[in-house]
């Protein structure tokens, strides 16, 4: 028997795949009425970040997604063959009008190089994240990005991306240095595993760099808060 694999997401956390999975089937996927949009907050916030997740975010993301919706998987294309007439899924309709459907539990059992990489590359920012927000609430009164709501603590505001989006800063980087599989990953004790942080002092410099040049951090909400 295999070892569960939790997802943890920086919205949420689950104990395994299969709850993710379950989860999202129930509390979106069959929660919203057919053509309807994905509104709760946390809702959102989690199929953004499995989104990102997905080794195909870029693509899905395109020039920018608008919002999440409920459609049957049927009209997706090249698949009216492939499931039943009456299924349900999650699409994603981008700023420019354009709809796709996609599938989010692909998106969680996605494992492998890219998803060690991008976990590597946003652990590496953890003192740059904390002190993005703690200087935007040093200025003044912080407003969620995305609602204009006042956020009322440090503690209440999560880092987020605008464009690019995460998946396309983190592919954009990876494009410099040579591909995926050119980004070596350590988990701190010298000893090259999956995960934990870039191996290369190099590379992690140029990582540090290309985000503060071309990343556009914005301080949102925490769903439920």
């Amino acid at each position: 028997m295999g070892v569960a694999k939790p997802v943890n997401l920086p919205s949420k956390s689950f104990p395994t795949r299969a709850a993710a999975k379950a989860w999202v089937r129930d509390e979106i996927k069959d929660h919203y009425s057919l053509e309807s949009v994905v509104a709760d907050p946390l809702h959102v916030a989690v199929l953004l970040d499995l989104l990102e997740r997905d080794d195909d975010a870029v693509d899905k993301v395109g020039v920018g997604v608008k919002e999440f919706f409920i459609r049957r998987t049927a009209l997706g294309k090249g698949r009216v063959q492939h499931v039943k007439h009456d299924a349900r899924g999650v699409w994603i309709r981008r700023v420019d009008g354009t709809e796709e459907d996609w599938s989010y539990t692909s998106a969680i059992d996605q494992e492998g190089r890219q998803s060690d990489v991008k976990e590597a590359l946003r652990a590496v920012l953890d003192e740059d994240r904390v002190r993005f927000r703690e200087e935007a609430f040093a200025a003044g009164p912080v407003r969620c990005a995305r609602t204009g709501e006042l956020i009322p603590s440090r503690d209440d505001a999560e880092v987020r991306y605008g464009n690019p989006s995460w998946a396309q800063l983190t592919a954009g980087f990876v494009e410099t240095q040579g591909g995926w599989d050119a980004i070596e990953l350590t988990a701190g004790d010298g000893q090259v595993q999956i995960g934990g942080d870039l191996a290369d002092a190099g590379q992690r410099r140029a990582w540090k760099s290309y985000w503060e040049r071309y990343a556009r951090p914005l301080l949102v909400k925490k769903p439920g808060r």
